[in-house]
């Protein structure tokens, strides 16, 4: 059996652990070795459950090992150039979460900094790497033809958020634009193989919107992104609808295709809840839901974190980090890669930018590919 290759995460709050740490530890590959964090309640918490080889508050300790193969890092975006800048010195492979910046500033910065390194390096953009996503893509362009309408609902419940995730975009404005819908306009743009031309934006600014992106091939895309609704029913939905047929993608765990021949039928994704896993799609998922929600205490509701608590969906975290550690290996080329990593969040400047001038914003990125 092949030796695992060993971990390092730098950044280990909420994110980390309910999403990249247990992707790693689940992975038989993998083998979680080293956290890197400057909460002390967090490191003990994470050596209790995982026994990592050691735990640090100095991230250059983890790029320094030579055991460690991959790491990953999941601090604020503010702090995310310093440990890529470090990959590079290192010579380490890594893998950030997204968005990748906060800043343009910042952006242009990594690509010039990523792009003519030999690093091997990936944004943590995970849902075109998800079972029901690689499923959808190829019977996009088999039949997509003419002119085509995308739509795409991600919408969640800012009620239930943590208090320091309400207390950052509520009180200080850090827009879901940036730290949310950058995945859809991630997605969007894989999907249909191009990037966006022109996007407007309407709704309430740094949370809450509607937004239009057109693209070339005549493709039109709209997102409704927004934290105002109830997540007693599932957060997202993709629809496509060209060439007479229609892709309908609900939450991950059932696709419908209808109007396209072969390919119409219904398919449906595996999902878990309360420790046992489903595959009974979409209305089960939705009922599931519902209950929870309705029988969600105040108490609860208060601390905002339901890691185990509400239906796991795969969104493709785990096979995000599974492709990686393959490219790592196997040296192939990454296809999300910095250039990729930051075209969603110079679109998601743009978006702000439009609603704020109430004017749609044509879309340049060749400053990023020169």
């Amino acid at each position: 059996m092949a030796e695992k290759m060993k971990v390092g995460f730098i950044g280990c709050g909420g994110h980390a652990r309910g999403s990249n740490i247990p992707c790693v530890a689940a992975n038989p590959n993998l083998e979680t070795t080293a956290f890197c964090d400057l909460n002390d309640e967090q490191l003990e918490i994470l050596r209790e459950k995982y026994n990592p080889k050691y735990l640090t508050k100095d991230f250059e300790r983890i790029f320094a090992d030579p055991e460690i193969g991959m790491v990953v890092c999941a601090t604020k975006p503010d702090f995310r150039l310093p440990i890529m800048e470090a990959a590079v010195k290192y010579k380490k492979p890594l893998f950030v979460e997204k968005p990748l910046a906060y800043t343009k500033q910042d952006i242009y910065k990594m690509v010039e900094l990523m792009k003519p390194s030999a690093v091997p390096f990936i944004v943590g953009f995970n849902r075109p790497y998800s079972p029901i996503m690689q499923t959808v893509r190829p019977i996009y362009t088999r039949n997509r033809k003419g002119n085509t309408l995308i739509s795409y609902r991600i919408v969640g419940e800012e009620a239930i958020w943590p208090p320091e995730h309400r207390e950052a975009i509520c009180d200080r404005k850090e827009s879901t634009v940036i730290h949310e819908t950058t995945h859809v306009f991630d997605l969007l743009n894989w999907l249909t193989g191009l990037v966006p031309k022109s996007v407007y934006m309407a709704g309430g600014g740094h949370i809450d919107n509607i937004i239009v992106l057109s693209y070339d091939e005549n493709i039109t895309a709209t997102v409704i992104a927004g934290d105002n609704g109830s997540v007693g029913y599932p957060k997202e939905r993709l629809e496509i609808n060209s060439n007479y047929g229609t892709i309908v993608a609900e939450y991950f765990t059932e696709l419908v295709v209808a109007g396209m021949g072969n390919d119409s039928g219904i398919k449906t994704f595996p999902y878990e809840f309360n420790n046992k896993k489903y595959d009974d799609g979409f209305i089960s998922l939705r009922a599931k839901l519902l209950k929870w929600r309705k029988e969600l205490t105040e108490e609860k509701r208060s601390v905002g974190h339901f890691e185990g608590q509400i239906p796991s969906i795969n969104k493709g975290h785990y096979e995000q980090h599974e492709y990686f550690r393959n490219a790592i290996l196997s040296g192939s080329p990454i296809e999300t890669d910095v250039i990729r990593g930051a075209i969603p969040t110079l679109t998601a400047w743009s978006a702000i930018e439009s609603w704020q001038k109430g004017e749609a914003l044509n879309l340049d990125f060749s400053e990023i590919y020169e």
